[in-house]
């Protein structure tokens, strides 16, 4: 169980941790008296929580329902669900300005017409001045995870869109990095110059794991865009990855992209030549060498290249992608006897290369091709027989994908709640052999 202090305010759950008493206690150890130590607690908790709290009540404006915990060295609000960049903009600013404008900006107008005598009453006044203002102002730094950091991320999105993170990582990197460089020239500025420092790391560890993520979104959509045929989108999703400078894994991944892009263009000499991109010593993927050679007629080449794309197990996002161009080439047939007589594959390569086919939606092709591996008497006979089952239906034979089925079933593929919720098999619901097929199954 949490410990702290608990209690609601306008709704929304707040949980106080030890931790922040103790660091608030450390902080305000400067001020020496008792009371006045004190003081700088009790305003550091009130003015971090109406801090948070105008995070929070935007939070709520957004119908999203916020918490908000106070923690070591500030106070964290966080809610279920997304929200758009302009709101999560709005969400940011609204915690700095709420203790700027309700507290720090009063307090500031009330210290100007008091008598700088150094009473307890001014020392305070100058505590919330202090905090509300010299904080707020802090925050507002374009440094992540403070909020001017979240606020850079938000605006950087209406430009540059899905790498705006990136780019907010790397504007905190410098903002800490000069921050704490000029810190650390003072020697009353050391926490400063330590703070800045534990900044400028996190957001460069944040970054380094970011970019794996983002080159892996990258790649996703460049293979979408060239399954509608948007060839230049998919080049520039690689170009993007190439320019990012990543480790020769990725680039050779974002270089073969470009290729893909390029081939299925009908740039045959393009695609030649963005392989010359490629690290040093880095075999290009045989799938695509395959279908430079096939476009280029060099059939004979491209099917040596098919098999051992399968023997290197080299299958991702391209794989229907080349099993598209061998159904459309009519070497669906002789590559499927090259695997089957190639030992080093053996029938786990022609089941492969049926769900290549299926997610290529050439679905005949993929039925036949596992039909050959159904043949090859597979581990999984069962499981290979629905497969072949789906790919019938889909290609709009219902007759033999009943057929398919029925074996599934003999062969011991026996889950009524899977062939009935999938949607392969809808062509076959209003078929009476379907029904009398389920009913002899179990129910799950």
């Amino acid at each position: 169980m949490p410990s702290g202090l608990s209690f609601t305010l306008f709704g929304i759950p707040i949980r106080i941790d030890p931790s922040f008493f103790m660091i608030a206690v450390l902080w305000g150890l400067g001020e020496r008296r008792v009371s006045l130590i004190v003081s700088w607690v009790v305003v550091v908790t009130l003015s971090v929580l109406a801090h948070e709290l105008g995070h929070a009540i935007t939070f709520k404006i957004f119908d999203r329902r916020p918490n908000i915990v106070l923690q070591w060295m500030g106070g964290l609000t966080f809610a279920p669900g997304v929200l758009t960049p302009a709101r999560q903009l709005i969400v940011s600013l609204a915690g700095p300005l709420a203790g700027l404008l309700l507290i720090g900006l009063p307090a500031f107008a009330i210290a100007q017409g008091t008598l700088d005598d150094g009473s307890t009453w001014d020392v305070i006044l100058s505590q919330v001045v202090w905090v509300n203002i010299v904080w707020s102002v802090f925050n507002l730094l374009p440094v992540l995870p403070l909020d001017g950091g979240h606020v850079c991320a938000s605006a950087l999105y209406f430009v540059v869109r899905e790498r705006a993170m990136r780019i907010a990582h790397i504007i905190s990197i410098a903002v800490a990095a000069a921050g704490g460089l000029y810190a650390i020239t003072n020697p009353n500025y050391i926490f400063i110059a330590l703070f800045a420092g534990f900044l400028a790391y996190w957001n460069f560890s944040q970054l380094s794991k970011a970019r794996p993520q983002e080159d892996q979104r990258e790649f996703y959509e460049g293979f979408k865009a060239i399954a509608r045929s948007d060839f230049a989108e998919a080049s520039r999703h690689a170009q993007q990855v190439i320019a990012s400078g990543p480790d020769d894994p990725t680039l050779a991944a974002a270089v073969e992209l470009d290729a893909w892009a390029k081939l299925y263009s009908a740039d045959v000499a393009g695609a030649r030549a963005a392989l010359n991109g490629l690290p040093q010593g880095r075999v290009p993927n045989q799938f695509l060498v395959g279908s430079i050679a096939m476009v280029e007629g060099r059939t004979e080449d491209a099917l040596g290249a098919f098999c051992s794309g399968f023997r290197m197990v080299q299958f991702g996002p391209w794989s229907p992608v080349a099993a598209a161009l061998i159904a459309r080439t009519g070497q669906v047939e002789p590559l499927l006897d090259r695997l089957a007589a190639d030992d080093q594959v053996g029938v786990g390569a022609i089941v492969q290369f049926q769900s290549h086919l299926h997610y290529a939606q050439r679905f005949a092709e993929a039925a036949r091709a596992g039909e050959r591996a159904f043949m090859a008497a597979p581990a999984e006979r069962g499981q290979v027989a629905y497969n072949v089952a789906c790919d019938w239906a889909l290609a709009g034979d219902a007759d033999v994908a009943m057929a398919w089925l029925e074996r599934a079933v003999a062969e011991g593929f026996a889950s009524r709640s899977q062939i009935d919720d999938d949607p392969d098999l809808a062509s076959l619901h209003s078929d009476g052999r379907y029904e009398a097929l389920l009913a002899k199954l179990p129910g799950t």
